[in-house]
């Protein structure tokens, strides 16, 4: 049975690196370093005829000398060489190659015969290929780090999300997963797709619909070869009430430019991009930035009933701000229908504070933290309210509670429920990410990630 192109680079049953070094720092290296320290348990092989082990893996003179079926060929040898390396995996059956090497499509006409005699190759064997110009892919559950990526280099923690993050430049990929990874956020899958020869990032994520350690999928594209492939992903996706968030390089026609002097890919007309993708469910964000913090928004699965958002400040001023973005982004920011919920919420503020919405509970919350807590316990119980964004600033002093009555009121309700948290020492915005609320250092960055969430949920 053939195998799907999931299965074979996120669950491959083997792996072979051809042209794998001794040296793991290297880029040659770092593959099969990453594979041992990692703990991939499928069987795993190197090629490199001058040797007989490589890192403790043993070696074989060539791919047709490894034993039984492989399903993952990382292919690590200079530009030259892939061709032969690519076709020699053919020969040999291998299910599906990954092409490091960069100077192919991308340096313009000289490229594009190798490019498109690997793209060849591949097809008459019935062999998938990412790449070249890529750093490869990897996923938890399976250990397989079939990357060289330099984000794995450090020992730092990397959490584990139900994200899949797929993208046509590297650097954007690792860029964001570092990202993410600050904002107590990691991905399940990871595939960084290159110049395309073959595996797009549509066709990959398209792979991750319907799996079930993925909800939020993640993509950014340079060129899109099938308009046709990347609405039926995001109609897919939309149909699993799962968010697929999109980053577009080249709307300019220097934009353009760059991605084909990147990737070799064609950027594309944008409005056929939009009609096939965002006018389908995707959502579309602008930035490495705006692709991290919606995928903070998305993260613990919740979803708006409406578009009503209140406010809870403790800053008239930054209340205001974030109520006219929230506007301009189509959000409603009104005042409480209901006279007997506002007198409640009256009840709870000093006489100098503001019921309308945004809630200003002012400066008086430093002198009485508890009032935060008895304003949030209103507003989430308010059924004028489909979403919370509660908007603060400095206040280290006595941050410990306030986190503590934020993480209290984001775990009470099933709402929508960010917090922009601007200035002072930046460590309680470690901590409420760290207890798994959704932290922003400023409140424009939140109110669109809401906007995101709230239209998403309206789409469904």
């Amino acid at each position: 049975m053939t195998r799907t192109v999931a299965d074979l680079y996120f669950r491959p049953r083997s792996i072979v690196v051809l042209g794998a070094s001794t040296d793991p720092d290297k880029l040659s290296g770092r593959p099969l370093a990453y594979l041992k320290k990692f703990g991939y348990e499928g069987d795993l092989y190197a090629v490199n005829p001058r040797r007989s082990e490589v890192q403790g893996v043993k070696t074989f003179a060539s791919v047709a000398d490894v034993p039984g079926p492989v399903d993952l060929a990382i292919v690590v040898v200079p530009a030259p060489a892939v061709v032969d390396a690519v076709r020699a995996c053919a020969e040999a059956g291998v299910g599906a190659v990954t092409v490091f090497a960069s100077g192919f499509a991308e340096i313009g006409e000289k490229g594009m015969p190798e490019q498109q005699e690997i793209t060849d190759i591949a097809a008459r064997a019935g062999m998938r290929v990412v790449g070249p110009n890529c750093l490869g892919t990897f996923a938890v559950a399976d250990r397989a780090f079939a990357t060289f990526s330099t984000a794995f280099d450090d020992e730092s923690e990397r959490p584990v999300s139900p994200i899949a993050l797929v993208t046509q430049s590297g650097a954007v990929g690792t860029f964001t997963y570092s990202t993410m990874n600050s904002l107590g956020l990691g991905v399940t899958y990871f595939g960084n797709t290159g110049n395309e020869a073959d595996v797009t990032v549509p066709e990959v994520l398209s792979a991750l619909v319907d799996a079930d350690d993925v909800q939020v999928l993640l993509g950014h594209i340079e060129g899109v070869k099938d308009m046709a492939a990347l609405r039926r992903l995001a109609r897919s996706a939309k149909a699993k009430d799962k968010p697929l968030v999109l980053l577009k390089s080249g709307r300019s026609e220097t934009g353009a430019r760059a991605v084909a002097a990147h990737t070799g890919s064609v950027a594309g007309d944008d409005a056929e991009f939009e009609a096939a993708s965002v006018a389908e469910g995707a959502v579309r964000v602008r930035s490495m930035e705006e692709l991290s913090d919606t995928a903070l928004a998305f993260a613990d699965g919740r979803r708006a009933a409406g578009s009503r958002l209140t406010i809870v400040t403790l800053s008239g001023g930054a209340g205001a701000l974030a109520a006219d973005r929230a506007v301009e982004l189509g959000l409603k920011v009104d005042t409480w229908a209901s006279d007997a919920e506002r007198e409640a919420l009256a009840g709870e503020l000093p006489y100098f504070g503001a019921v309308k919405n945004p809630i200003d509970m002012t400066g008086a919350m430093i002198n009485d933290l508890s009032l935060l807590e008895r304003v949030l316990r209103v507003v989430n119980q308010n059924d004028d309210t489909d979403a919370v964004l509660v908007v603060l600033g400095n206040a280290d002093k006595g941050s410990d509670e306030i986190v503590e009555t934020l993480t209290k009121a984001y775990r009470s309700t099933e709402k929508p429920f960010l917090v922009a948290w601007t200035g002072g020492s930046g460590r309680p915005r470690l901590e409420l990410l760290k207890a798994g609320v959704p932290t922003y250092s400023e409140p424009d960055r939140a109110v669109q990630c809401m906007s995101h969430v709230v239209k998403h949920s309206r789409r469904g």
